[in-house]
C-alpha cells in the first residue's frame, strides 16, 4: 500500500492558503490572500467557481448549509452554500481571524491578536473568550464530546482548554516563535484522534507528537525517515485510522496508527513548497488534499502497487513461518542455492530464493517472478540546498500591488493612494501634509501606475511593467508635467523623487538621473539586482543584491550618490541584516542621513563620519502585542522621533478608514535598558550619534548625571573615565565641582591633573577640524607624563585629613560664585600663537629659569589647588602652554 500524488494546480496567489471538503466530499473549497474562495469538484476541475469576498481570506470552515470565512474586516462571516450569498457576522475580532473550526454545534475561531472566541449555536452573541496567549493563534482543534480545545500560538506554546468554563488545562512550550501570522511556516496544528478523543497530535520539527489525553503524557513520536524537514501541520484521518502530515519542503507522510509507521509517499515535485494546510476527504479517507505557500493545490491519493505490497508482506512476522516451511523445497529445486551453517537462515536469501523460484513448475510464472525480482529501484535524488529567498523590488513605504485600494508611496511630504474600481477603473489620489506645497491632486490612472514617489519638488509615477515615467514638477510654473519613455524596452524597477532629483532604477540594471524638470543628468550602472531606492535633495541610496542569498539571510550592499552641480560622487557600503531577515522601509531622516528598518522592526541609521550603521530603534519593543507591527513612514533625527503606522494583526495599514499616525521615540537597543544608568546613556549615545537640536548641552547634562550616578555607586574609576572620554573642559570643571561637594577630595584632585590634557584633546580636535578640512592631516598632542626617573626624584605627599572645621571653610569656598572666575583669568598677561609648535611646547630657557629658582608666581584655584589648607607645591619640571593661558603640570 502506497501514496501517489497528483498534478499540482494554481489555487491563488503567493501566500498562506487554507481548503477543506464538504461534508460528502463533492466538493474542495480553498481560499487564499487574493480574496477569493474557489469550488472545485476534483483535482482536474479547470473551471472551478470562483467568489470575491474580500482582499483576503484567512480560514473558511463548513457547518452544513453554510460556509464560514474569515475576512479583512476582522470578522467571522457566514455564506449560505452553494450560493454564497451573506448571511450576517458571528464574530469579531480587533485582528484578522487566523484559524476557524466547526464540530456539531461549536464554532471555534482564533484571531492575531491572541485570542480565541467559542460560540454556541448559529447566532453571534454570547460567545466564550479563551486567553491566555501572547502571540497570533496559528491553529487550534476541538473535541466536543469532552469540551476540549487544544490551540498553537506564536508565542511558542501549546495550550488545551476545557471551553465551556474557559479554563487551562494543559500548557506545553518549545514550539517555534513567531511574531505574526504572516511569517510563520511551521503553524503546529493540533488534532484530536475524532473517534475516541483518547489521543491529541501536533507537529513539532521533524517529528509528530502524539499525547494521550488521559495524563497528557507523550504517548510516542511518529517520525518518516523520508522527510528532510520540519512538518508544518497534521491531521487524522476521520475514522482516526491513519494521520497525515505535510513539511516545509512540500512533502506529505501518512501514518499508520496502530502500527506506528510511515506508509510510503510519492516524493514532491520540485515546484511543491510548504505545506499551509490539508484536509482528509469525508467520503473516501484514502484521498488528502493540500495547499502550499504558493497557492497550489494538490492531493495525495492512495495506489495499488503489488510489488511494494509484496515486500511488506515478506517482511510482516505472519508470513515468515510459512516461508521457512517452504524453505526446503525452495532450496532443493534452485541449484545455485549455497549451504547454511548452522540452524542460521538469511532473509535476504530467503526472500531471493522465493521471489525468484516461487513456483518452478509455471515457466511463466517464474519468468515474472525473475523480471520482477532484477528490477533495480531507482536511486534516490541527491538533496538540494535551499537557499534564503532573494527579495525582490519594492517601494518604501508602499502596500503590496495585488490591493485593489493600496498606498502608492506615504511620507513626510504627502500620501499617493491607489484606488482599482471593481469595473476596472483605477485612479490615484495624492494628498499633501502642508497645503501650502501643493493643492491635493486626483489623477486617472490611464497608464496603470504602480509605482509612486512624492517629495516637494516633483510627483514621480511610472510602472514595472512599461518603460513610461511620468513626473509632475510641483513648484514649477507654465507646463508642469513632462513625461519620457525609457529606450530598448526597459521597464522600471524602482524610482524616487527629491526636491531636486528624479532617479529610477531600470530593468537593464541602469540608474537614470534627471532633474525635477527633466534635464537627463547621469546614466550609472547598477552591480547588481535593485532592492530599493531612496533619495534626500542631492544624494541617492540604491540597495542591490551584492551577491546570491546564503541559507540564512541575504548579501546586500548600498550605492551613496552625492550630486553637487556636473560633479558626481559614488560610494559603496554594505548593508547590514539580521540572519532570516528583510528589507521593509527605507529611507532617509529630516537631515538626511541614510536609514533603513528590516521587516522585524529593527531601524538603522548609517554615519558617514564613522562609516557605519548603527540600531537606533527597536520598533517591536515598543509594541503591546507580538501580533503587531510598525509600517515606517519618516525618521527625525533633530525631534529623535519615528513616525509610524500601528498595524494590528497585519503588516501593512488599510487605506479605510485612514490609520493615525504614531510617534515612537528612538531607543537604542542596549542591555538592561530599564536600568536609570542604561537610559541615561541611550541618551548620552543618541545626542553624540545623531544630529540633535541642543546636543552639546544634552551631552553634558546627561554625562554630569552619569558622573553623580557613578560617584553614588561607589565607582570613582568610571567617574573618571567618563570624563576622559568626553574630553570637555566645561564638563570637567562641573565634575570637580560636584565632586568637592561631595567631599571627594581625592576624586577632584585626579580630576584637577586632567585638565591640560583634555585642553590639548580640545585645541588638536579644533585643527583637526579646520586642517581636515583642507585635507591636512592633524596630530592630537598629548601633555609629557612625568618618567619613573622623575617620579622617583622626591617623596610623594601624604593625603591631608581635614577636621570639620576645615571642611566647612572647603565647602564655603566651593560655593562660592568666583569660584572658577581665577582660573578663566589668568594672572599675568601672555603672548600665544594661534598654532602650538616645537618651541611654545616645550617653554624656552627663560621660563625654565624661572622655574629653577622659584621665582614664578601661580594663583591658587580650584583647578590646581582644592584643598585650601594645603602647602603650596613648587614646580620643578618645564612648563607646558596649553590654548591661551600658561598652566604649570607640577611633577611631584
Amino acid at each position: 500500500m502506497s501514496f501517489s500524488r497528483s498534478a499540482l494546480r494554481y489555487a491563488h496567489t503567493n501566500g498562506y492558503t487554507g481548503l477543506l471538503y464538504t461534508p460528502k466530499g463533492e466538493f474542495i473549497i480553498t481560499c487564499g490572500t487574493d480574496g477569493d474562495i474557489r469550488h472545485w469538484t476534483c483535482i482536474s476541475d479547470d473551471d472551478p467557481r470562483s467568489t470575491c469576498l474580500g482582499e483576503f481570506v484567512m480560514c473558511i470552515a463548513h457547518s452544513g448549509s453554510r460556509l464560514l470565512a474569515s475576512t479583512d474586516r476582522n470578522t467571522i462571516h457566514a455564506y449560505t452554500f452553494p450560493d454564497m450569498d451573506s448571511d450576517g457576522i458571528l464574530m469579531r475580532f480587533t485582528a484578522p481571524a487566523t484559524c476557524l473550526k466547526v464540530y456539531g454545534e461549536y464554532t471555534a475561531a482564533g484571531s492575531e491578536d491572541a485570542t480565541i472566541k467559542v460560540l454556541r449555536g448559529d447566532k453571534a452573541g454570547n460567545e466564550t473568550v479563551l486567553e491566555g496567549h501572547s502571540g497570533p493563534i496559528l491553529a487550534l482543534d476541538m473535541f466536543i464530546e469532552r469540551k476540549l480545545l487544544a490551540s498553537i500560538s506564536g508565542d511558542g506554546q501549546l495550550k488545551v482548554w476545557n471551553f465551556e468554563t474557559a479554563t487551562e488545562l494543559k500548557s506545553i512550550t518549545g514550539l517555534p516563535r513567531v511574531n505574526s501570522f504572516e511569517s510563520a511556516t511551521q503553524y503546529g496544528t493540533p488534532s484530536f484522534e475524532p473517534q475516541s478523543g483518547e489521543l491529541l497530535a501536533y507537529a513539532a520539527d521533524n517529528e509528530i507528537v502524539v499525547l494521550n489525553t488521559a495524563n497528557w503524557e507523550v504517548a510516542y513520536k511518529l517520525r518518516d525517515d523520508k522527510v528532510s524537514s520540519n512538518y508544518s501541520c497534521c491531521q487524522f484521518s476521520p475514522n482516526g485510522e491513519r494521520l497525515a502530515a505535510g513539511s516545509t519542503k512540500g512533502e506529505v507522510s501518512v501514518f499508520d496508527i496502530k502500527k506506528r509507521k510511515a506508509i510510503s509517499v510519492e516524493s514532491p515535485p520540485n515546484d511543491c513548497n510548504s505545506i499551509t494546510c490539508l484536509a482528509w476527504s469525508q467520503a473516501d479517507e484514502e484521498e488528502v488534499a493540500f495547499c502550499d505557500a504558493t497557492g497550489q493545490l494538490g492531493t495525495v491519493f492512495m495506489s495499488d502497487d503489488t510489488e511494494a505490497d509484496l515486500q511488506e508482506e515478506l517482511e510482516s512476522e505472519d508470513v515468515r513461518a510459512d516461508l521457512l516451511s517452504k524453505f526446503k523445497f525452495v532450496r532443493a529445486g534452485n541449484p545455485e542455492a549455497t549451504e547454511d551453517d548452522g540452524d542460521g537462515v538469511s532473509l535476504e536469501q530467503l526472500k531471493r530464493d522465493v521471489m525468484n523460484y516461487a513456483d518452478p513448475i509455471d515457466d511463466e510464472l517464474s519468468n515474472q517472478s525473475l523480471a520482477s525480482g532484477s528490477r533495480v529501484a531507482p536511486a534516490p535524488a541527491a538533496p538540494q540546498m535551499k537557499l534564503f529567498k532573494q527579495q525582490s523590488a519594492f517601494q518604501p513605504s508602499a502596500t503590496p500591488s495585488d490591493l485593489e485600494h493600496r498606498y502608492l508611496a506615504w511620507n513626510d511630504v504627502g500620501i499617493v493612494t491607489g484606488h482599482v474600481e471593481p469595473s476596472g477603473e483605477s485612479s490615484i489620489d495624492v494628498e499633501f501634509h502642508d497645503a501650502s506645497i501643493h493643492h491635493s491632486l486626483h489623477i486617472s490612472n490611464y497608464n496603470q501606475h504602480n509605482l509612486a514617489s512624492v517629495s516637494s519638488g516633483a510627483l514621480a509615477l511610472a510602472s514595472n511593467e512599461s518603460s513610461k515615467l511620468v513626473v509632475i514638477a510641483l513648484a514649477a510654473a507654465g507646463n508642469k508635467e513632462w513625461s519620457l519613455s525609457l529606450p530598448d524596452c526597459e521597464s522600471v524597477d524602482a524610482l524616487v523623487a527629491t526636491s531636486h532629483l528624479v532617479a529610477v532604477a531600470t530593468s537593464a540594471s541602469f540608474l537614470r538621473i534627471f532633474s525635477v524638470m527633466g534635464t537627463q543628468r547621469e546614466v550609472l550602472s547598477i552591480p547588481g539586482p535593485v532592492v530599493a531606492i531612496a533619495g534626500h535633495e542631492h544624494s541617492l541610496m540604491l540597495v542591490y543584491h551584492s551577491s546570491a542569498p546564503s541559507q540564512t539571510q541575504q548579501h546586500l550592499s548600498a550605492m551613496l550618490v552625492n550630486i553637487n552641480g556636473l560633479s558626481l560622487r559614488l560610494e559603496h557600503l554594505p548593508v547590514p541584516l539580521t540572519p532570516g531577515r528583510q528589507i521593509a522601509w527605507l529611507g532617509y531622516t529630516d537631515t538626511g542621513s541614510p536609514s533603513m528598518a528590516d521587516n522585524m522592526g529593527l531601524l538603522q541609521l548609517y554615519r558617514k563620519s564613522s562609516n557605519a550603521w548603527f540600531p537606533i530603534c527597536d520598533t517591536m519593543k515598543q509594541s503591546s502585542s507580538v501580533s503587531n507591527n510598525y509600517f515606517v513612514v519618516a525618521v527625525s533625527e533633530r525631534r529623535q522621533i519615528v513616525q509610524a503606522v500601528l498595524c494590528r494583526g497585519t503588516s501593512y495599514p488599510m487605506t479605510n478608514p485612514r490609520p493615525m499616525l504614531q510617534e515612537l521615540r528612538m531607543q537604542i537597543p542596549l542591555c538592561d535598558i530599564e536600568v536609570e544608568k542604561s537610559e541615561l546613556e541611550d541618551a548620552l549615545l543618541r545626542s553624540s550619534l545623531m544630529q540633535v537640536e541642543g546636543a552639546e548641552k544634552m551631552q553634558k547634562e546627561t554625562a554630569i548625571k552619569l558622573f553623580a550616578l557613578a560617584c553614588s555607586s561607589e565607582c570613582e574609576t568610571r567617574a573618571r573615565e567618563l570624563i576622559v572620554s568626553i574630553a570637555s573642559t566645561e564638563l570637567l570643571q562641573l565634575a570637580v565641582k560636584y565632586a568637592t561637594k561631595r567631599g571627594r577630595i581625592h576624586l577632584s584632585d585626579r580630576l584637577c591633573e586632567l585638565l591640560p590634557q583634555l585642553e590639548a584633546i580640545q585645541e588638536a580636535r579644533k585643527q583637526q577640524t579646520l586642517l581636515g578640512a583642507s585635507g591636512i592631516a592633524a596630530t592630537i598632542v598629548l601633555p609629557m607624563t612625568p618618567t619613573a626617573g622623575s617620579q622617583g626624584q622626591g617623596p610623594k605627599p601624604k593625603a591631608i585629613e581635614l577636621s570639620s572645621s576645615k571642611r566647612g571653610a572647603l565647602k564655603r569656598f566651593t560655593n562660592s560664585p568666583n569660584m572658577f572666575k581665577a582660573a578663566a583669568r589668568p594672572s599675568t598677561p601672555e603672548t600665544t600663537t594661534p598654532l602650538d609648535t616645537q618651541e611654545n611646547i616645550f617653554g624656552d630657557a627663560d621660563a625654565e629659569s624661572e622655574v629653577a629658582t622659584g621665582k614664578s608666581s601661580e594663583q591658587r584655584t580650584p583647578l590646581n589647588s582644592v584643598n585650601p589648607f594645603a602647602m603650596k607645591r613648587k614646580l620643578v619640571d618645564t612648563g607646558v602652554i596649553f590654548g591661551s593661558e600658561k598652566l604649570k603640570l607640577a611633577k611631584k
